[in-house]
Formats: structure tokens, sequence, C-alpha cells
């Protein structure tokens, strides 16, 4: 039975990338910050963990300690105020959305790589709007930047701390979603993405590192 653990699966693609993952047989295990009754009512391990704070990383890699996965995603992020640009924003909206969709995500990854298989996975939830080489807008620019420095600094993770592990490092887009995020204009629906998102996933990634959407298509960075 193949396992994966997500973090940030309370609600939205998490919550819905549990489902999906266990409706093909995967034992899942999820991480939530606050109250998360849908999660509970999946039937899924879960814990507490709040990804702006190292104590709970470190409580959960050490919960989990001896124990590997086919796949690891580091799902948690924030939109930030979509009003704020470069021009406006304070220096504190500023670190907190840098904090929790760039930094964070590379040091949870590096607590929770030795939990990952050999042969197995370990992904970002990113977004094409982190692309500079494939952006046609300039829409959300500081979100937008946030996903840039993430995919830059997984860049160095997959060089520097997954070396020459046989680990894949994927960068996931999961498409523009109808999230409490994404909006109720977006392109697409939960399900649409968390299937593809799973077959993404369930794929065979060889070693090395991957800018990928949810139908598998590759994303210029």
């Amino acid at each position: 039975m193949p396992s994966a653990l997500i973090l940030g699966a309370s609600r939205g693609i998490g919550l819905g990338l549990v489902h999906e993952l266990q409706s093909r047989g995967w034992q899942v295990t999820a991480t939530h910050r606050g109250p998360a009754p849908e999660l509970a009512a999946t039937g899924a391990r879960t814990a507490v963990v709040d990804m702006d704070d190292d104590a709970t990383l470190a409580a959960l890699a050490a919960d989990l300690a001896g124990e590997r996965f086919d796949h690891v995603l580091i799902n948690a992020g924030i939109s930030g105020n979509r009003a704020d640009t470069a021009s406006n924003v304070s220096r504190e909206a500023m670190a907190q959305l840098f904090w929790t969709n760039s930094i964070a995500p590379i040091r949870a990854a590096r607590r929770l790589l030795p939990l990952v298989k050999d042969g197995g996975s370990i992904g970002f939830m990113t977004s094409i709007l982190g692309s500079v080489g494939g952006r046609s807008t300039a829409w959300a620019e500081l979100y937008s930047a946030s996903k840039a420095a993430l995919n830059s600094l997984t860049r160095g993770f997959a060089v520097q701390d997954v070396g020459q592990r046989p680990v894949a490092v994927l960068n996931l887009h999961p498409g523009w979603v109808k999230t409490a995020m994404g909006g109720a204009d977006a392109d697409i629906d939960v399900a649409t993405s968390v299937k593809g998102l799973a077959n993404v996933i369930e794929a065979a990634h060889p070693p090395g590192q991957r800018y990928l959407d949810y139908t598998g298509a590759t994303i210029p960075w």
C-alpha cells in the first residue's frame, strides 16, 4: 500500500488530495493547523502542525521517525492581501507572505526529507504564477514573487539536500482552482485538480526536479 504525508490538508486541495489518494488505496497521514472536522471524517491519521512554527514541525518529524513515505507533499500557503503591491505593502505583510510561502516550506522539507523512501518523491505546491519564463500577467505580483522564491529555493534544496539520493522533487501547479483562495471564478473544481495531481504523484519519476501542472505538463521556470 503506497503512503503519503500531506502538510496542509484541512480544506481545499489538500483535503481533496486526501480523499483522492485514499480512493486509490493510499495510506495517508495529513496535517492541519486548527479544527479540521472534514479531515477527521476521512479517517486519515492526522497531526497538528503550524508551518510557521518550527517546534510543531520538529514534533511531527520525531513522531514519524522510522517511517517512510512514497510521497511527501508540502501544501500549506497563504495568498496575502491581493490589493498589496511592491509600492504599498508593509514590511510585516511582505515578511509573513514570504515566510509562509517560501521559507517555511523549505524548512519543513529539510526536516521531512529523511521520511521519503528511496524511489519516492517530495512535492511543493507552487503555482504557474511563480514561473518567470511562463508568466503573461502581472496579477497578484507579490504572491507570484513568493512562489517564484519558493521555486528558486527548491532548486537549491534539490541539489544540496536531496543530492544523489534517488528521490524526485516535484514543483506542482494545481491549476486555478475553485477554493477559498482561488475564488468562485477559477477555471476548475477541486475534484479535477486533485485527480490530475494524484496522477502526477503516482507516475514514476526518476531522480531530479520537475515543474509540472496538474495535467503533467512541464512549466517553464
